[in-house]
């Protein structure tokens, strides 16, 4: 189960003199699909058995954001904290991952979210796949499990699929998959007594070009919109004509 530490948008500002976002002010939170994803592999968990590994790899990670993954269900937790990951792309994250899926042990299943909440780019289920040599299916609406056989319903923009594969399996989820449960007193003071190691890049045996970062990140903006404050005056039938005719005039409408 992979889940990645990003920035809670409500609390995150901007410089007004770069627009640059100021991540360093943020809160820091779980991804929302990663914390999906998670609810879908404790509830395979608790019908099937088995446990659930929180695997996460960044630059600073914080233990006590980890530690809500436990309190979700999650039994154990791995993760790599370097500053190296400080400016990892899709390509660096993957490979330190999968490496340490198999520190973590054997899974049948490799739960991730079908994208992070800031990067977005649905990109870390299907390289998984191709390192791990793991079939992947992405976008997951729902999940049924019959001895080492999945089926997979999985949403795509023109259509809905119904997929079955063999175990082991990597499934990104989408947000419809779980409604996330709201842990209990008892869940967050059982999580902090849950193991949680954290393992060092270089345990991971990982070669230099591994973890060579493959796009270059030149900026991040702001993106200033401003509204022209135009306001309609008159009889609704008179302004709902202005409107068409201003409209028009933008090229926005075609007469």
């Amino acid at each position: 189960m992979f889940v990645k530490q990003v920035p809670d948008v409500s609390t995150l500002e901007h410089d007004p003199s770069s627009l640059a976002p100021r991540l360093d002010r943020a809160t820091l939170r779980l991804g929302e699909s990663d914390i999906v994803a998670l609810e879908a592999a404790v509830r395979i968990k608790e019908e099937f058995g088995g446990e659930v590994v929180v695997l996460s790899a960044g630059a600073e990670l914080n233990e006590l954001v980890l530690r809500e993954a436990l309190a979700a269900g999650a039994d154990r937790c791995l993760y790599v904290s370097d500053p190296v990951l400080r400016l990892a792309d899709s390509w660096v994250t993957s490979n330190v991952l999968s490496r340490l899926s198999k520190k973590a042990g054997d899974a049948e299943i490799l739960f991730c979210g079908e994208a992070s909440s800031d990067s977005g780019n649905y990109q870390l289920g299907p390289r998984l796949s191709e390192i791990l040599s793991i079939p992947c299916v992405t976008h997951a609406l729902k999940i049924e499990l019959s001895g080492s056989v999945v089926r997979v319903k999985r949403a795509l923009e023109d259509r809905v699929e119904n997929l079955e594969c063999d175990l082991p399996v990597i499934i990104t989820a989408s947000l419809e998959l779980a409604s996330p449960r709201l842990p209990s007193l008892l869940m967050i003071r059982a999580a902090s007594r849950k193991p949680m190691t954290r393992v060092e890049l270089s345990e991971l045996g990982l070669q230099e070009d591994l973890i060579q970062p493959q796009v270059e990140r030149l900026t991040v903006k702001l993106l200033k919109t401003s509204r022209r404050g135009v306001v309609l005056t008159g009889e609704p039938d008179a302004c709902a004509v202005k409107l068409v005719e201003a409209l028009e005039k933008e090229g926005v409408l075609r007469g």
